[in-house]
């Protein structure tokens, strides 16, 4: 029989080495990247605007009361100020 160190130190070695080999399995390339079962749609098309040719906009909501009711609450524009701390580090004059 082997002593309890000894094969406390086999189980150890065994669970780097599956560790390290399923680490190179899975970062390696013998695994087969994923598919997409979708194809991707043609170049052509995805430049054009002809799309938007006869696209129309209901700009109604703008004439509605509950939207003309609303009111700017805060500082408009933002005014960004002073922020940030003072540097610690920086030199004193």
């Amino acid at each position: 029989m082997t002593s309890p160190s000894s094969s406390k130190l086999l189980y150890i070695v065994l669970i780097i080495a599956i560790g390290l080999v399923g680490g190179y399995v899975a970062y390696s390339q013998w695994l087969k990247p994923a598919e997409t079962l979708i194809p991707a749609p043609a170049i052509s098309n995805q430049d054009s605007l002809a799309a938007f040719k006869n696209l129309k906009i209901d700009f109604s909501v703008l004439d509605n009361s509950a939207y003309k009711s609303l009111i700017t609450s805060g500082e408009s524009p933002v005014n960004p100020g002073i922020t940030g701390k003072k540097d610690l580090f920086a030199p004193t004059p």
